[in-house]
């Protein structure tokens, strides 16, 4: 006999219920999409992941428009927070805003302008507890991506260490080539950051006794 006839005509209606309702959430949350503009910035969940710039289709992505002001929070830390964000662009300077200091364990860059852009006017930005970076340009170089896992060269343990990637920002403008290298550090007696010309917020880990810090560039 059957799981499901052991649940009997109500259990499988009820069942039924809760997967309809459940399902598209946990695949939603599988691809969140940032689509970055200079005159946009549109965040959606997605049903499924979607080939790089293509066209979002509102059958299947849930999108919100935010304000640029969003943009503003500068040094003191981002509201961008996801396990896992696929962004889309024509803005490299804005994506550098969006992203600095934000939270993200997977991220995935996509350039979807055909030419390499001018190096922007700030040098860095910083995602902090990054694990994984994805970079490509569809239309300037196609076929050609970059993919990182950070720290693999150090071991790095990565739900147990904390971690701040600082990303040159000729990454987003097109890199023929890209590079990586991790240090593992000691925030000071007082929690300041080693770095300190990085402008990293660190109030969360001033109880922490080491820090990776990994270098894209």
């Amino acid at each position: 006999m059957s799981e499901l006839n052991l649940l009997g005509p109500m259990g499988c209606v009820t069942l039924s219920c809760v997967l309809s309702l459940v399902m598209p959430a946990i695949l939603r949350a599988e691809f969140t999409l940032a689509s970055v503009s200079e005159q946009h910035i549109i965040i959606c969940t997605c049903m499924r992941d979607l080939v790089a710039c293509s066209i979002i289709n509102s059958s299947e992505c849930v999108c919100h428009n935010h304000p640029l002001s969003m943009l503003e929070h500068s040094d003191s830390p981002s509201t961008v927070m996801y396990k896992r964000l696929t962004v889309w662009y024509t803005s490299p300077f804005n994506v550098a805003r969006l992203l600095n200091n934000s939270e993200v364990r997977h991220l995935a860059l996509a350039k979807c302008n055909p030419e390499k852009g001018a190096s922007l006017p700030v040098p860095y930005f910083t995602v902090r507890r990054l694990e994984r970076l994805y970079v490509s340009y569809p239309f300037w170089m196609p076929g050609q991506n970059h993919d990182i896992v950070l720290g693999r060269d150090m071991d790095m343990l990565y739900q147990e260490e904390p971690r701040i990637t600082v990303i040159h920002t000729d990454v987003l403008v097109g890199k023929t080539e890209l590079k990586a290298f991790t240090v593992k550090t000691r925030l000071e007696s007082d929690g300041m950051n080693p770095f300190p010309e990085l402008f990293t917020p660190m109030d969360d880990l001033t109880d922490m006794s080491s820090i990776f810090v990994s270098f894209l560039y």
